[in-house]
């Protein structure tokens, strides 16, 4: 896999454009030659070479060229804790990960700049960086100079039941060729507690190989909260479809509110028309000084489908 390949199916590395015409949700002055780190960091349960941070600087906002600079060298850790009675962390020294620029084989051994992973995944993958639910985590960064933080949890994961293949169509094919496909439905019973938040991912085989969180499907305009079926079993069908014959891995991730309202955010940003259009509110979890991203806690129930 190409270099360029990897860093087109990063999502907020690609799209940085967009965070130059937005506001974070805390106070932050934007001049028109101030550059932002932007931080895009995930840790989740099942997939370890998944868990990483991308570190980018975006550029001048009246810059033509929209694609922002890769920040290499940085010192990136990941620390395991828990929340205590008194809503504070207690932090687990002993479990701190400190992530590198690594080669690793998912990647074919490319050294993509930017680009932070646990290297345990190459000399001991067993003792990867693996998020575990019920537990608290604290991502440190410290670029040029300025040291960035953010925390997020690992919440219990919400099972999917099943997935189940329907809502066929006709889809008409650049080349004026039709092929049928079908639109996957996925089942699971909410929490009877209120505010649970998912977010949906999916890698289709017929897609190719692609890395990252990016590089998959996703459910972004799916509804991922339960304001209005707390406790309900939900019956949610995307409005993507799949060749027939195709094999799909679906992943759900049960989120923060916090880390939800990010991604609810970032996607309305990016619906906004560009860099250069009305600015919209980017709901950013990390503390510092000129940042904007997120730390992601994805609590992931994954299931395989083919489609028929």
């Amino acid at each position: 896999m190409c270099r360029m390949t990897v860093l087109q199916n990063l999502v907020l590395t690609t799209i940085v454009s967009f965070f130059t015409s937005c506001e974070k949700d805390f106070d932050i002055n934007l001049k028109p030659n101030k550059p932002l780190l932007i931080v895009e960091g995930y840790i989740n349960n099942e997939l370890p070479s998944y868990n990483y941070v991308i570190l980018g600087r975006s550029q001048d906002y009246f810059n033509t060229d929209f694609e922002n600079i890769a920040v290499t060298g940085a010192k990136v850790s990941v620390t395991e804790g828990r929340l205590l009675p008194n809503n504070t962390y207690e932090w687990n020294a002993a479990s701190k990960k400190e992530l590198t620029e690594a080669r690793i084989p998912l990647l074919d051994y490319a050294l993509v700049p930017g680009l932070y992973f646990d290297p345990a995944l190459i000399t001991d993958p067993a003792d990867a960086l693996m998020g575990r639910p019920g537990y608290h985590y604290l991502l440190e960064i410290e670029a040029d100079g300025k040291k960035y933080s953010a925390t997020t949890a690992m919440l219990p994961p919400v099972r999917v039941d099943s997935l189940t293949i329907g809502n066929y169509y006709n889809d008409d094919l650049d080349d004026g060729s039709i092929v049928l496909k079908g639109r996957i439905t996925v089942h699971y019973k909410d929490p009877d507690t209120i505010g649970n938040t998912q977010l949906y991912y999916w890698q289709a085989q017929s897609e190719g190989p692609h890395f990252g969180w990016g590089g998959m499907g996703a459910g972004r305009y799916s509804p991922g909260t339960d304001d209005l079926v707390n406790g309900q079993y939900i019956r949610l069908t995307h409005g993507g479809g799949f060749v027939m014959g195709d094999s799909v891995i679906y992943h759900m991730a049960s989120v923060e509110r916090k880390v939800y309202n990010f991604w609810d955010s970032f996607n309305k940003a990016r619906a906004n028309g560009g860099p250069f259009s009305t600015p919209a509110t980017i709901s950013s979890t990390i503390s510092g000084e000129d940042v904007l991203g997120c730390f992601s806690g994805f609590s992931l129930s994954s299931k395989a489908v083919r489609i028929k």
